[in-house]
C-alpha cells in the first residue's frame, strides 16, 4: 500500500498547468458509438488528429472500449513519430485484468509505455485493480496513473493505495456534479482534473433543432436523458439564449461552452472531442479565459432556467410510503436547493451514489404527477 498522492504532475508536469491544456478527448475518432461512419469518415478522423497535434494538442485521451481498439490504433498511427513530444492517457476496464489490458493497448499504439494510465470506473474490487496499475507503472509501463468516473470518497481512498496524480470526470456548464466534491477534493489531494463531455457530447455545438434529434442504431447519445424530453426542452432553451452572448463574446457556441469549462477554478485539462479539422480548429477557438462578466451571464442563463424544484406538501406525505432515496430527494425539495447539492449529500453516505441527472429525471416524474409547486 503507497499511502498519500504526489502534490505534483511529476513526468506530467510538462503537458499540464496554468491556464489549462486543451487535450484531444478520441473516443470519436474511434468509428463507433458517434453516428454513421465510412471509408471518407476514416480520412477525416485521421487528419483530425494529425491537424491537432500540428497545431500544438499534446494530450490525447484514448481507451480500449473507443471504437474497440480503433482509436489507440489511429492515435498510435498518427503519433508515432511525435511519440516523445506528446502524451497520451488510456484506461484499464473496470472489470478488465489491468496487464493485459495494457499490453494490449501499447500494441496498438505502437508504443513501449503510457504516458497516463486511468482505471476508467471504480466498480466493486477497483481498489485491486488500481494496486495492479501502480505495479504497472513500478514496471515502467506508464509514467503515472489515474481514475475516473469516481465518487469523491473513492477519490480519497484511492490517494491511500496508490499515488495517483489524476481524476477525470464529466464537467460542462449544464453537468456540475463535479463542482460540489470532485474538484475540490483533487485541489485538496493535489490531484489534476481532467474534464471530459465539455459540449455535453455535441448538444453545446448548437446544431440541433427545437425537436429532439433521433440517431442512427448503435449511437450511444440515443441513452443519454438529456436529448429527449423535457431535459432536452430546457437545455435547447438556454441554448438559445446563450446565442448571443457568444456573439458578444467573438466565439462560436461550441467555443464559448468550451471556454467556460476552461475558465473554471480546478480545471487542469479539458478533454474536446473532434471527427473533423474544422472541429479540432474549433475546439482551439475555446481554449480561452472568458471574461468575468461573460461567466456571470452564463451562469445567470443556466440558474434561470434550472429553479430547484419546491415538493407540495401532498409529495412530502405520500414520500412516507416510498423508497429512502426518494424520500431523501422530496425532503430537500425546498426551492433552493441545487440538484447537485442533493446528489452529493446522498453519496457521502457512501451508499450507492446518486448524480444529478437522477434528481431531474426523478423531479420530473413528481412534476407529471402534480407533486411539483
Amino acid at each position: 500500500m503507497h499511502a498519500g498522492a504526489r502534490m505534483n504532475f511529476g513526468p506530467l508536469s510538462r503537458f499540464t498547468g496554468t491556464p489549462p491544456v486543451l487535450g484531444f478527448g478520441a473516443w470519436a475518432v474511434g468509428g463507433s458509438g458517434w453516428g454513421s461512419s465510412g471509408q471518407n469518415d476514416a480520412v477525416a478522423r485521421e487528419a483530425a488528429v494529425r491537424h491537432a497535434a500540428d497545431r500544438g494538442i499534446t494530450w490525447f485521451d484514448t481507451a480500449p472500449t473507443y471504437g474497440n481498439g480503433a482509436s489507440e490504433m489511429l492515435l498510435g498511427r498518427v503519433l508515432r513519430e511525435r511519440r516523445e513530444a506528446i502524451a497520451i492517457a488510456t484506461k484499464v476496464g473496470p472489470r478488465d485484468d489491468p496487464r493485459t489490458s495494457l499490453e494490449a493497448s501499447l500494441r496498438r499504439l505502437g508504443s513501449e509505455y503510457v504516458d497516463l494510465l486511468q482505471l476508467h470506473e471504480a466498480l466493486p474490487g477497483w481498489e485491486a485493480q488500481l494496486e495492479q496499475l501502480h505495479e504497472l507503472q513500478e514496471r515502467g509501463k506508464a509514467r503515472a496513473i489515474g481514475l475516473c468516473n469516481a465518487t469523491h470518497l473513492q477519490i480519497q481512498r484511492a490517494t491511500e493505495i496508490a499515488p495517483i496524480v489524476t481524476y477525470q470526470g464529466a464537467y460542462n456548464l449544464f453537468d456540475r456534479d463535479a463542482e460540489e466534491r470532485e474538484i475540490p477534493t483533487c485541489q485538496q489531494q493535489g490531484l489534476g482534473f481532467l474534464a471530459y463531455r465539455p459540449l455535453a457530447s455535441g448538444l453545446l455545438s448548437g446544431k440541433y433543432s427545437a425537436s429532439p434529434p433521433t440517431f442512427v442504431p448503435g449511437d450511444h447519445r440515443s441513452a443519454i436523458y438529456w436529448f429527449k424530453g423535457a431535459e432536452f426542452a430546457r437545455r435547447q432553451q438556454v441554448i438559445e439564449r446563450l446565442r448571443p452572448v457568444a456573439q458578444r463574446a467573438g466565439l462560436t457556441l461550441a467555443a464559448l461552452a468550451l471556454a467556460w469549462v476552461y475558465s473554471r477554478p480546478g480545471v487542469n485539462i479539458v478533454l474536446a472531442g473532434a471527427r473533423t479539422v474544422e472541429q479540432v480548429d474549433q475546439n482551439l477557438r475555446g481554449a480561452t479565459r472568458l471574461e468575468p462578466d461573460i461567466v456571470r451571464s452564463i451562469d445567470a442563463i443556466v440558474a434561470a432556467q434550472f429553479v430547484p424544484a419546491r415538493a407540495t406538501p401532498t409529495a412530502h406525505a405520500a414520500a412516507a410510503t416510498w423508497g429512502e432515496r426518494e424520500r431523501f430527494i422530496v425532503a430537500r425539495l425546498d426551492g433552493r436547493m441545487r440538484y447537485e447539492t442533493i446528489a452529493a449529500e446522498w453519496t457521502d453516505r457512501g451508499d450507492k451514489p446518486m448524480i444529478a441527472a437522477q434528481v431531474k429525471v426523478f423531479v420530473d416524474r413528481l412534476a407529471e404527477q402534480g407533486f411539483i409547486v
